[in-house]
């Protein structure tokens, strides 16, 4: 504003100056300066206006630039889901109720597994209620893409494709993957190099198996997925398939009291459980870690195994197969 007034100021004084030094002009000579001073005055207000609002349109447009700039910020960075859950006070769990003994319904009923404990146990270190929703070998992966769960304790074995939808915790739990045999047909799981067997959908022992007999040569092997792991069980006792590829500690539990299905010793692909979480979110990732280590340095992670792996009645003997990640 002052330099706007500053330089009208000079262009009247300049005028003024001017009519002084043709003080002895005719009037006509005055009357034309006095003009020309008023053209002058009149265009540099008209000047001073569109200075004044081409700076106006400048500001609204760097304003608008702003604006875009914080919104593409915001999109990037996406939400704080730690701060989220945190606000909310309830942590949605996705859990399997199909894989005996992690999770499953009991005889009675009951909805109880080493998963569903562990679960339980995170929610209750983190100070958070804790609301189940039942998932399933590939739901459990696409309910965290999609938002409807926030973590999920659902046997996950920790893989790189897997590794590409979500991210994963440390590992909670240890064991290997083999296959579910008719008793005194095989004796090694080579044997099944080419043949027919059953796997769950979305289990990674589907890319394990293919990876491993490739690996030494051996004919493609053709798989039947089966979203029940009981009709998976079925069809081996029945020849529709030759084996029932699955983590051991399931099929143990499967066969558990059947003298005509065996497990093959050894395995093709060595499991190591994580809890899910969404992508990208590493002030959550942080918690559920920190959460998990705390559970296993107190000593409450081995009291939470032993009831279904360990003790006298236990569902299937299977002692802890590895050693919890702990950061100092």
């Amino acid at each position: 504003m002052n330099y706007r007034r500053n330089r009208l100021g000079a262009i009247l004084v300049a005028a003024l100056l001017v009519t002084a030094a043709c003080g002895s002009a005719e009037t006509a000579d005055n009357a034309d300066a006095a003009t020309t001073t008023d053209t002058a005055v009149e265009a540099v207000a008209e000047t001073e206006d569109e200075t004044a609002g081409g700076s106006d349109e400048t500001n609204d447009a760097e304003d608008v630039e702003q604006d875009a700039d914080a919104e593409e910020i915001e999109l990037t960075q996406g939400g704080n889901l730690f701060d989220e859950i945190t606000e909310r006070g309830v942590v949605r769990v996705g859990v399997r109720n199909d894989n005996p003994p992690i999770s499953f319904i009991d005889d009675q009923g009951e909805w109880v597994g080493f998963d569903l404990d562990l679960a339980a146990a995170l929610g209750e270190t983190l100070g958070l209620e804790i609301e189940l929703v039942p998932v399933d070998g590939t739901t459990r992966i696409s309910f965290l893409e999609s938002g409807q769960i926030d973590m999920a304790v659902a046997s996950a074995n920790h893989t790189r494709s897997r590794d590409e939808a979500i991210d994963f915790s440390i590992t909670y739990f240890w064991d290997n993957q083999s296959f579910l045999v008719r008793t005194g047909e095989y004796e090694d799981i080579d044997e099944l190099f080419g043949a027919t067997v059953a796997a769950s959908a979305g289990s990674s022992t589907i890319d394990s198996w293919t990876g491993y007999v490739d690996e030494r040569g051996g004919d493609a092997p053709e798989f039947v997925e089966f979203d029940d792991k009981l009709a998976a069980v079925e069809a081996v006792r029945s020849g529709a398939v030759e084996g029932y590829t699955e983590d051991n500690i399931t099929l143990l539990s499967l066969a558990a009291g059947d003298p005509n299905l065996t497990l093959l010793p050894g395995g093709h692909n060595a499991v190591q459980f994580g809890v899910g979480v969404p992508e990208n979110q590493s002030d959550w990732l942080d918690a559920v870690n920190f959460a998990l280590q705390d559970i296993w340095t107190s000593g409450q992670f081995q009291e939470l195994y032993d009831p279904w792996f360990v003790d006298e009645n236990r569902i299937i003997n299977l002692p802890l197969g590895g050693e919890m990640e702990v950061w100092g």
